[in-house]
């Protein structure tokens, strides 16, 4: 009853909470995980990511998005000292030992129907369907998405792109200017144990049942939206806000907001 109760206050509260992706002619973006391109300085940028679960700042974590005429492009810019990746994966879904970053669509507030894409900090995307709560199907495929990380410095980026016409074929309005979808933004931060301590295999929400052969990693989790949940939880409704397609580009001034 109570995760229901706050499902349903936190949906109204985030209903202000909108990401505007502005339509450009061409974006002529190559998927490298690289952000060189001049079309991604008129992207609106997100930086209200936070840990809902602890009281502390959380790392530096940037969204961007822009459309034009045939795919939705997507970049995260991520400051991560210690990224945690898998130099094999045994299939997709080994990423939820991955540091990665995440976005779910939903075509109602009620998460009966949504589609998610998580993409670790090689580029490498384990995408799913689900339905509310947590019915998830990870043998579903988001056809044609493509994606590409880079390392950084002081973390990695992850960019890549989606076809328009793929959200319609999944029963999405047409993502032209004026078209609002639910939407959702979050970061899973890992990190490596290091404390020598004896390895603890647990079945979390998270793993879903998967273990490592070595020591699973230490996580922690941001959200664009808090989803006010008394446990890491993006799968409800209270944790998205919505994505919205606009004419035009952001002014320059808003483009560092």
């Amino acid at each position: 009853m109570f995760l229901w109760m706050m499902c349903l206050l936190g949906a109204a509260a985030a209903d202000s909470d909108t990401y505007q992706a502005f339509c450009v002619t061409r974006a002529e973006i190559q998927i490298d995980g690289q952000l060189t391109e001049p079309v991604w300085a008129k992207a609106r940028v997100e930086k209200r990511f936070a840990f809902p679960w602890k009281k502390v700042p959380a790392p530096r974590t940037e969204f961007r998005a822009v459309c034009d005429s045939a795919y939705l492009y997507f970049a995260f810019q991520v400051a991560d000292a210690d990224i945690v990746v898998l130099d094999k994966l045994r299939d997709e879904e080994d990423e939820v030992f991955e540091d990665r970053v995440e976005m779910y669509f939903a075509l109602d507030g009620g998460l009966k129907r949504y589609y998610c894409m998580e993409v670790d900090s090689r580029g490498r995307v384990y995408d799913y369907q689900g339905s509310f709560y947590r019915k998830l199907d990870p043998a579903w495929n988001w056809k044609n998405v493509e994606a590409g990380g880079s390392k950084q410095d002081d973390g990695y980026t992850v960019e890549g792109r989606i076809p328009l016409a793929s959200f319609e074929t999944l029963g999405f309005p047409a993502l032209r200017p004026g078209a609002k979808i639910r939407f959702g933004l979050y970061r899973a931060e890992f990190s490596h144990d290091r404390s020598g301590r004896p390895v603890e295999q647990r079945e979390t929400i998270h793993n879903r049942g998967r273990k490592l052969d070595g020591p699973p990693p230490i996580e922690e989790w941001i959200s664009w939206i808090d989803p006010h949940t008394p446990e890491p939880d993006f799968h409800v409704p209270s944790s998205l806000g919505w994505l919205e397609i606009m004419p035009g580009e952001a002014a320059p001034e808003k483009a560092t907001q």
